[in-house]
């Protein structure tokens, strides 16, 4: 078949031209090796509209993120105008699969690369393609069995692979379109790409959906087949990888191997870590191999300045171990970014000021040897997230025949008194804010919500006992405005 590859426009972000989708990569291997003729497009790349989608494919996939949801919904609505079969997978159809079945007649849920095999067989054989109506969501929620049926029908999901090894490598014919460089201690930059070597998260931060979609149990790809990722991505003319791991150092004997390949091929390299898998494992000496192997710039979840809030999301780490870890990269040569979250359970006024002291004290007010970064998300209580389910389950909303809150990623004994936390469910968060209407109350678009890079534009949905949504994003914007003027990148 002739199948159409497509990733839609991140209308959130002000360059949305430096990740790639590596999920669609990984289906473009897998239909190629299938016998099936491929082609990929980035809806960003040239501002490309649904309508612009070249015609006379086969079959169309499509996958995305939430903060793509009003994108994802409007190609939809263009293959059913013209009456062609399309496929929707990824973060946000794993999440949101009842509403994402009202504008796609097949749905891919978690790991694709065995279910598109499944959609497409579906296709050839002639299955019925047939989207819900706005009664049939309703209906398959509520108990209607011929609605359920209908929305069982163009719902695939496989189980999670357990052998990594058996997935081609991405296709990355296309990597050079985007513009990602990672730069050492002295500023050099370095073409860089992505990459994957495990999928699972083991641990429990209430607010991450990650075990949602890859489950709690980590799995490896086997170090042949890594080797082979990394002898392509250096074949291709790049000299760094952002890896995409969860936790990339969870297993320092793996760790270690994985350090002298990259050395090797003289690959300088970023990842996602966690201060308690650093101090555990070693502290200063564990990061300063992997400095000695390539490692530039990790990128940490610190969350908050308060250690009642880490604890309030089991977090699992301490502030002390947030300062302790920057101050390690820093003597080290690591490039450290900071990753905060205003309004999460519980936050106060004393919360936020215990944030704004750990900024000012570690960061503004401490000369440091490299120019380190500061990220502040906004907290969006996203469907996979135990929180979104403990409130939901609160509710009663809950039904055995519904997707949205199966128990990967939700810890038993959990209810919603254990969260201070407030936002209106049924407008802000369930399907259909990411579809219709457009806007919250007549205010920002889901789009606006996630939005990076510009002052005072993301907006706050949340909010606790003690803190309006106002007051919140306040504090927010207050913050971001005394560390880009203190220089720090955003």
């Amino acid at each position: 078949m002739r199948v159409c590859l497509i990733f839609p426009q991140s209308t959130f972000l002000e360059d949305p031209m430096v990740f790639p989708p590596l999920g669609l990569w990984w289906l473009w291997s897998v239909l190629e090796q299938s016998g099936h003729d491929v082609s990929f497009i980035d809806m960003s790349e040239h501002d490309s509209k649904p309508e612009d989608v070249p015609h006379g494919f086969d079959v169309y996939m499509v996958s995305g993120t939430s903060p793509q949801g009003r994108e994802i919904r409007k190609l939809g609505r263009e293959f059913q105008r013209r009456g062609v079969p399309a496929v929707l997978g990824g973060p946000h159809a794993t999440n949101y699969p009842r509403n994402s079945r009202k504008y796609y007649p097949l749905v891919v849920r978690r790991e694709g690369e065995q279910a598109v095999l499944k959609a497409i067989s579906h296709i050839q054989s002639g299955g019925a393609l047939e989207c819900l109506s706005d009664q049939e969501v309703a209906g398959s929620t509520n108990g209607d069995g011929a609605a359920l049926g209908k929305y069982q029908r163009g719902i695939i999901e496989e189980p999670f692979i357990d052998d990594l090894g058996l997935i081609p490598i991405p296709n990355r014919s296309y990597a050079h379109h985007y513009h990602y460089f990672l730069a050492d201690e002295k500023e050099n930059s370095h073409r860089a790409t992505t990459m994957f070597t495990s999928r699972g998260c083991p641990k429990r931060c209430d607010f991450c959906d990650s075990p949602n979609l890859w489950s709690r149990a980590v799995r490896n790809t086997p170090m042949p087949r890594l080797i082979e990722e990394f002898q392509q991505i250096r074949e291709l003319g790049f000299g760094a990888i952002q890896f995409y791991d969860d936790i990339l150092p969870i297993n320092p004997r793996r760790m270690k191997e994985i350090c002298g390949h990259l050395k090797t091929f003289g690959l300088f390299w970023r990842c996602f870590c966690r201060v308690d898998i650093i101090t555990k494992h070693g502290g200063r000496d564990y990061l300063q191999f992997m400095h000695d192997h390539g490692l530039r710039e990790v990128l940490i979840g610190a969350e908050s300045g308060s250690q009642k809030i880490l604890d309030n999301v089991h977090k699992e780490t301490t502030v002390e171990q947030n300062a302790q870890v920057l101050q390690w990269c820093d003597e080290v040569g690591i490039r450290c970014k900071l990753s905060f979250i205003i309004g999460l359970p519980g936050e106060t006024r004393e919360s936020l000021e215990q944030t704004r002291l750990f900024l000012r004290k570690h960061l503004i007010e401490t000369p440091r040897r490299l120019r380190h970064k500061v990220d502040l998300c906004s907290y969006i209580p996203m469907v996979g997230t135990p929180i979104y389910k403990a409130a939901m389950r609160k509710k009663g909303a809950r039904a055995e025949t519904d997707e949205e809150f199966d128990d990967y990623g939700y810890h038993s004994g959990e209810n919603f008194a254990d969260f201070d936390l407030q936002w209106n469910v049924d407008a802000a968060l369930m399907d259909n804010f990411f579809y219709e209407p457009e806007s919250l109350d007549g205010g920002p678009r889901p789009d606006e919500l996630f939005y990076k890079g510009k002052l005072g534009a993301v907006q706050q949905i949340v909010s606790t006992s003690h803190l309006s949504r106002e007051e919140l994003k306040k504090a927010r914007d207050e913050m971001e405005a005394e560390i880009r003027a203190a220089g720090f990148a955003y």
